[in-house]
C-alpha cells in the first residue's frame, strides 16, 4: 500500500488503477474525493495509503477525471458512461411537468407489467445513491398472480390475528416489545382503527393491501446505517420512472408493515431473516387517466 506517485507510471491497489502516462495533475480528482484520499504534491499525484481501506468505491474519481486515467478495479470498463453531447439530460421544465404529474395509482388493468419495462424500473432504482454508496439495496419484484393473491390473503390474516392480539392487553404488551416503534404507531394508529372498514371492502373485492398490482418490496439488511433513506430514495426514483413509462404505482405503508412483522407475509415473498422492508410499491399499468393537476400547500421553508 505505497503511495502513488507519477513516476511509477501505474498504481494499483485493492480498489483502484490510475494510468499514471494520463494523468495530468489537473488536481480534479483531489477536490471531488470526498474522503480527501487523492493529493497533488509539486508534480506528483499521491493516494494515501488508507485508500486500500477506506475507499467506497463511489466513482467520483472516476466519473471527474477529463482524462479516463482512473479505473475501479471492481467493474469492468464497459460498465462506464460516457456523458458525451449526445447524452440526453431532460430539462428542469420536463422533470417538474414528470414530478407534478406522477400520482398514487388504485386503479389497474388486469394486463401484467411486461418484463422490459420491470428491468428499467430496476435501472431507476440501481442507479439510485446510498448512504456511504454501500448499494446494499434489495428488490423482490412479485408478479406471480397466485402469489399476489396469496400475499393479500395473508396480509388480511395476519392483521386479523394482530387485532385480536391487541385486545389480549397481557400478550400485547409482550408483542410491543419485539416491533419498532413507527411499526407499533402504524398498528395503534391505523390498523386498528381502520381494519374494520379495510376488511369489509376487502370481502367486496377491494384490495387495500395492493390495490391488485404487482409488487415490488424494497429492503436491505437491517445493519444498513441508512437503510430507510436508501429504500426511499429508491423507491421515489422508481415512482418517477414508471411514470414515464405509462406505469402507474402506489406507496403501500401498511403493506411495509406487514411484511416486517407478520410471519407468514415474510415467508411468502422469502424475505432474508436479517432483512428489513424500508419500502413497498404496487405497480401496475393504470386504468385510470388524469386530467388535471390538483394543488398543493405552498412549501414549508425557513431561510437562514
Amino acid at each position: 500500500m505505497s503511495k502513488l506517485e507519477t513516476d511509477l507510471g501505474h498504481f494499483t491497489n485493492s480498489k483502484l488503477e490510475v494510468d499514471l502516462d494520463l494523468c495530468t495533475k489537473c488536481g480534479s480528482c483531489v477536490r471531488e474525493c470526498p474522503l480527501r484520499l487523492y493529493h497533488v504534491r509539486g508534480e506528483k499525484l499521491v493516494v494515501s495509503r488508507a485508500a486500500d481501506i477506506l475507499c467506497m468505491e463511489c466513482g467520483h474519481c472516476v466519473a471527474v477525471c477529463p482524462v479516463n486515467a482512473i479505473k475501479l478495479k471492481k467493474f469492468p470498463l464497459d460498465q462506464v458512461i460516457e456523458i458525451s453531447k449526445d447524452f440526453k439530460i431532460p430539462s428542469y421544465d420536463s422533470l417538474m411537468n414528470s414530478i407534478m404529474a406522477r400520482r398514487s395509482v388504485r386503479q389497474f388493468k388486469k394486463d401484467p407489467v411486461p418484463e422490459d419495462l420491470w428491468n428499467k424500473l430496476l435501472e431507476a432504482g440501481r442507479y439510485s445513491p446510498t448512504g456511504h454508496n454501500d448499494q446494499l439495496v434489495h428488490f423482490t419484484i412479485v408478479r406471480n398472480q397466485e402469489r399476489l393473491k396469496q400475499f393479500s390473503d395473508e396480509v388480511t390474516q395476519g392483521f386479523i390475528d394482530l387485532v385480536a392480539l391487541y385486545k389480549d392487553k397481557s400478550k400485547f404488551k409482550e408483542f410491543k416489545k419485539t416491533i419498532p416503534k413507527p411499526a407499533l404507531n402504524i398498528l395503534k394508529d391505523l390498523i386498528i382503527p381502520g381494519f374494520p372498514i379495510m376488511l369489509k371492502g376487502m370481502e367486496q373485492g377491494e384490495d387495500f393491501w395492493r390495490w391488485n398490482g404487482e409488487l415490488i418490496i424494497i429492503h436491505a439488511s437491517k445493519k444498513t446505517t441508512t437503510l430507510i433513506e436508501d429504500c426511499s430514495i429508491a423507491a421515489s426514483h422508481i415512482m418517477l420512472a414508471a411514470k414515464l413509462l405509462g406505469l402507474g404505482t402506489c406507496s403501500l405503508g401498511i403493506a411495509t408493515f406487514a411484511l416486517n412483522v407478520v410471519e407468514n407475509v415474510k415467508k411468502l415473498v422469502n424475505l432474508p431473516k436479517h432483512h428489513i422492508v424500508g419500502y413497498t410499491l404496487a405497480v401496475g399499468i393504470p386504468q385510470v387517466k388524469y386530467y388535471r393537476i390538483p394543488p398543493r400547500q405552498p412549501a414549508k421553508v425557513t431561510w437562514l
